[in-house]
This record gives C-alpha cells, sequence and structure tokens, in this order.
C-alpha cells in the first residue's frame, strides 16, 4: 500500500475547494476572485496557511472561475468581466434553446485552452521575451489593424458602414470619457452590463421574444481536428499578446483572434472565447514566472506569497490541469440546473428580474456615477440592436482607449 504524505493531501483539499470558491465567484456576480485571493493570502501573513496550499487553492479558483462565469453570461446576459463579448453568440444560441450547449462549448475551449498552454509552455516561456521585444512598439497599429478588419467584415454598403462608424465612435468616446472618471468604482461593470447585457435583454422584451423551451443536453459535435486546433491556435496567439501586454484584455484577445478567421458560427465563437479566456488566466502565471509581473490580479497575489521558480510553477500548472477537468464536469452540473431553472419561469418575467438587479447590483458597487454610465452604455448598445447590425464594434469602449494608451 502506497503511503501518501499528509501534505498531499493538504494539496488536493486546497484544489477542490479553490474549484468550489470558482463556482461561486463565477456564478454569483460580484464576489470576484481577486478579492477573495486576497483575503485567503491574509491568512498566510497571520500564518494560519501554508503558502502553497494556498497557492493551489488560488490557481483552482481561478480556473474554475473562468468555466463558470460563461453561466451567467448565457442565461442572465450578464457579464462584469472582459468575457463579455460571450453574451452576444450566447444569448444567440440562448434564444435557439441551446443555452447549455452554448456554455459547454466554452468549457470545452476552456479546457482545450488550458491543456493545450500546458503542453507548449516550454516553448512559449522561451518566445515570451523575444516576441514582447518585437511587438511592443507596433501594438497600436496592431489593433487599428484589427478594428479595420472588422470595421470592413461588419459591412460594405454605404448605410451599413454609416451605422458602423456611428457605433464605433460612440462606443470609443464613451470609453474614453468613463476611463477618465474619477471616483468611480470598477468601471467595466457599468460599461459591459449596459453594452451588452441591458441592451440585449431590452431588445428581446421590445421583440417580444419568449423564453425557448431549452435543450437539457448539450449534444456538441465535433468539428475537424483542423478546425478545431485552428481555433485553439488562434486563441492561444491572442491571449499570449494579451498576457505579455497589461493595457490588452480577453476583449481585445477576441477581436485579434477573430480578425484572423472568417466569420465564425456563434458555437465557434463560445469555443473561441473559452480557450481565450483560459489560455490568458494561465499565461499570467507563465509572465510571472518570466518577468516577475502577472497581468491578472489573482495570480499577481499568488505570486506575492509564493517564488515563482520551475518547481512551483511545474505544481501549478499541474493543478490547473486537474482544476480544469473538474470544473469541466461541474460547470455541466450548474449550467443543467439553470436550464431546470429557466424552464419554469417567463422570458419576461426573468429580463425583469435580470435588469432589476443588474441595475441594483451597479448601484451598490459603482454609485450613482456607476448607474449614469449603465443608462448611456445601454443607449449606445441599442444602437445596434435596433439597426440590426454588428455589435462587436461595441468593444471600441475598449479598444480606443487602449490604442491611445500605446500612441
Amino acid at each position: 500500500m502506497i503511503n501518501l504524505p499528509a501534505e498531499f493531501f493538504i494539496l488536493l483539499f486546497a484544489a477542490a475547494a479553490g474549484v468550489a470558491a470558482g463556482i461561486i465567484t463565477g456564478i454569483l456576480p460580484g464576489l470576484h476572485i481577486n478579492l477573495v485571493a486576497v483575503a485567503v493570502s491574509s491568512m498566510v501573513i497571520a500564518k494560519e496557511l501554508d503558502p502553497v496550499a494556498v497557492a493551489v487553492f488560488i490557481i483552482s479558483m481561478s480556473i474554475s472561475h473562468v468555466f463558470h462565469e460563461f453561466v451567467p453570461s448565457v442565461f442572465l446576459g450578464f457579464s462584469e468581466s472582459e468575457s463579455a463579448l460571450s453574451v452576444l453568440p450566447g444569448h444567440r444560441m440562448l434564444m435557439k434553446g441551446q443555452g447549455r450547449k452554448a456554455v459547454m462549448l466554452a468549457s470545452f475551449g476552456a479546457l482545450s485552452g488550458t491543456l493545450a498552454l500546458i503542453m507548449i509552455s516550454p516553448l512559449l516561456l522561451i518566445a515570451i521575451k523575444p516576441v514582447f521585444s518585437a511587438t511592443k512598439s507596433h501594438i497600436a497599429l496592431i489593433l487599428i489593424g484589427v478594428i479595420a478588419v472588422h470595421f470592413i467584415k461588419c459591412g460594405k454598403k454605404p448605410k451599413a458602414l454609416a451605422i458602423n462608424a456611428t457605433v464605433l465612435f460612440l462606443s470609443g468616446a464613451f470609453g474614453l470619457a468613463v476611463f477618465s472618471l474619477p471616483n468611480l468604482k470598477e468601471p467595466l461593470l457599468p460599461m459591459f452590463s449596459g453594452l451588452f447585457g441591458l441592451s440585449s435583454i431590452i431588445g428581446g422584451l421590445l421583440s417580444g421574444s419568449s423564453f425557448p423551451v431549452q435543450q437539457k443536453a448539450a449534444a456538441i459535435k465535433a468539428g475537424s481536428a483542423l478546425k478545431v486546433a485552428k481555433l485553439a491556435s488562434v486563441g492561444l496567439f491572442s491571449s499570449s499578446l494579451m498576457g505579455m501586454f497589461p493595457a490588452l484584455g480577453p476583449a481585445q484577445a477576441a477581436m485579434l483572434g477573430t480578425a484572423s478567421l472568417r466569420k465564425l458560427k456563434a458555437p465557434a465563437y463560445m469555443f473561441l472565447l473559452g480557450t481565450i479566456a483560459s489560455a490568458s488566466m494561465l499565461f499570467a502565471l507563465l509572465t510571472l514566472y518570466s518577468f516577475g509581473k502577472a497581468r491578472n490580479g489573482s495570480i499577481a497575489v499568488m505570486g506575492e506569497l509564493l517564488e515563482i521558480n520551475l518547481a512551483s510553477a511545474s505544481l501549478l500548472l499541474a493543478v490547473a490541469a486537474v482544476a480544469a477537468s473538474a470544473a469541466c464536469i461541474t460547470v455541466a452540473m450548474v449550467s443543467k440546473l439553470f436550464v431546470m431553472a429557466a424552464g419554469k419561469m417567463n422570458y419576461c418575467l426573468i429580463s425583469w428580474l435580470t435588469i432589476a438587479f443588474i441595475i441594483a447590483f451597479v448601484a451598490l458597487i459603482s454609485g450613482i456615477i456607476g448607474l449614469l454610465v449603465l443608462a448611456t452604455a445601454t443607449a449606445i448598445g441599442m444602437v445596434p440592436v435596433l439597426t440590426r447590425s454588428s455589435r462587436q464594434l461595441l468593444m471600441g469602449c475598449l479598444m480606443v482607449p487602449v490604442i491611445g494608451h500605446y500612441l
């Protein structure tokens, strides 16, 4: 019989607790993983917890959070993170009765992103510094090119060009204004909640949509190995750039990735967004090892507790693989519960309850200024909804300020 050391069971418990915490932070907007990471790390400072166990807890929670945050994005149209783009294809699939399928596609993408990044991590560690040096002076031009490609893909007819230019201008100016506001807590919360959340919900109410019967089974046909590999590769590349440049986030990474692909259908888009979300989280660990700086807040907290060397980085990557596998199972269970709950409520009631929750939550976190930002964001978000134009250009609220940062 193999006698395992007590430390193994402590780390196993920490990983399981992290996955459970990630479920809660993922499906309950406002309970941010950075806040939980700081709270737990304070116990290490008080010498109550082992720093290695806490690091295992944080990496497990961070990975689990990535998987489960797609649940409220798809079923409630709510996202407070830069994965807000998942609201758009997720809502389309939800209205076809494929809400759970959308969540599981993102989950499979997240699992693929996690495992793929772990496998190529030795190569990435070699390439990080040279790539950073070669691209850091060109990032603004790269992002301008990304916007240009998306602008052209959104329509070439004069009417479409005029509408898309209006959306890009409004969202870009809005982003610059919001980030210049003093004393606004969590600016992304009211921005994304209005641009993508409330506008989608209100659009559904105006069109008289009813909540379709949701498919309990998330039957997913595996695409060709080449297509899956292509999506995973694009996701890894764009999230790698995001990991190296602090001003880039998952939203910019998604636009960067889709700019190099033909028009993606909603299922493929959800898979890509899942890949980017998980890969960018783990890439922060690699940059912490290479540069001593982490792009992600929870990973940065972990770096303050533990020296990230080859041994500790290898341990945390192995834990991430286990956490991702477990989260893929738990998200299937959680999404099934959401489908069962949704089947007992009508679309109108769910919509109004969600609107009330978003308004109350924004008021609590961001105050009166946040409510003004939310109202403005909703008005801008309604422009592409009412004109039936592309909503990806609403990400100008982030792209334009980032371009200004690098110019």
